[in-house]
């Protein structure tokens, strides 16, 4: 999770063949008596991801290990902090040896067309998240009705939260099926950027930034729909400022919440 209130994309470097094949083999070996580990879905010197199946029930399932300490504790992180979200289930978690087993989601990616549902599976993980926080600290410390954004014309500085965001919003995060919209890798969950962080950068990384210039009123009135928000609770200015970040973000650039204070 990022703790100064900017993201960056990061370009993360591959493991050689021979070390995919190696670390599948003790991958294998760990959890033998768990889950049989079949696919490498992908790989970096960070993490392996490989599909898998359920030696008791014969389900597939999705199995990472970690080689980052980091990493592997900002996603557990990001896991439990939007649980009863639409994310995938956490089956089986290892923290010595930095593994997590999840459902294997079945759907295609997103297209434009979608972003209308896949705002409101955005909405639902950003309600989510409060909703949990709010539960951990207790209703008496934590309002009723709370939501951070940095873009909100509201203050609450009682509170450190400045936001709340998943993070690295790529098309192959999010699954869509029958079932709905899926949100996958949380590991780059943040309590200090804005809600439309990740709005506006999945809108960019599918190629829909005209879209969301044009009729940048139109979605905020969506997602504020989804949270039985009043509209006139952000400030537009303040999300135009955003999204002008947003796309001005290059690999190796960070975008910086307090900016837009």
């Amino acid at each position: 999770m990022s703790g100064r209130g900017a993201f960056e994309h990061v370009h993360l470097a591959l493991l050689e063949a021979a070390q995919v094949q190696a670390r599948r083999q003790a991958l294998a070996e760990l959890l033998v008596e768990r889950y049989q580990v079949l696919r490498v879905l992908g790989q970096s010197v960070k993490s392996l991801v490989c599909s898998g199946r359920c030696m008791a029930s014969g389900e597939q399932v999705v199995i990472k290990r970690y080689f980052d300490e980091l990493a592997y504790r900002a996603e557990v992180s990001g896991y439990l902090l939007f649980r009863s979200g639409p994310i995938a289930g956490m089956r089986y978690q290892d923290a010595r040896h930095q593994v997590l087993v999840l459902d294997f989601l079945q759907g295609r990616l997103p297209v434009p067309a979608d972003l209308p549902e896949v705002i409101a599976a955005y909405a639902v993980m950003h309600a989510t998240a409060l909703a949990n926080i709010q539960r951990a600290v207790g209703p008496r410390t934590f309002p009723a009705f709370f939501d951070p954004c940095i873009s909100s014309r509201y203050r609450f500085p009682r509170f450190d939260l400045q936001g709340v965001s998943v993070g690295d919003c790529k098309p192959e995060h999010l699954r869509l099926s029958v079932d709905g919209v899926r949100i996958l890798d949380l590991e780059t969950h943040s309590l200090q950027r804005s809600v439309w962080f990740d709005i506006l950068s999945l809108g960019r990384r599918l190629g829909a930034e005209p879209v969301f210039s044009s009729n940048l009123e139109q979605w905020v009135a969506r997602y504020c729909a989804c949270r039985e928000i009043p509209v006139h609770y952000y400030d537009l200015r303040k999300i135009r400022e955003c999204l002008k970040r947003v796309q001005a973000l290059e690999p190796g650039r960070e975008y910086s919440e307090e900016a837009l204070a």
